[in-house]
């Protein structure tokens, strides 16, 4: 495996990673609304957020190993 080629899988592996990161907020987003108590909806809350933030920073780390 040369350089060019670890880039490109690096690259596969942190976009797929910020796909799935992206799916779980959006999934928690639609389950916010079924659960009963405040605290359970305040968790998932939170989990949406850092799963959105979390999303954002795979790709821009897959944005900064292309440019390397």
């Amino acid at each position: 495996m040369d350089h060019n080629e670890a880039i490109r899988k690096l690259d596969h592996l942190l976009i797929k990673e910020a796909g799935h990161a992206q799916e779980a907020a959006i999934e928690l987003e639609a389950l916010v609304p079924f659960l009963v108590t405040d605290k359970s909806r305040q968790i998932a809350q939170l989990q949406v957020k850092e799963s959105h933030k979390q999303a954002r920073e795979f790709r821009e780390l897959a944005q900064k190993a292309k440019e390397t």
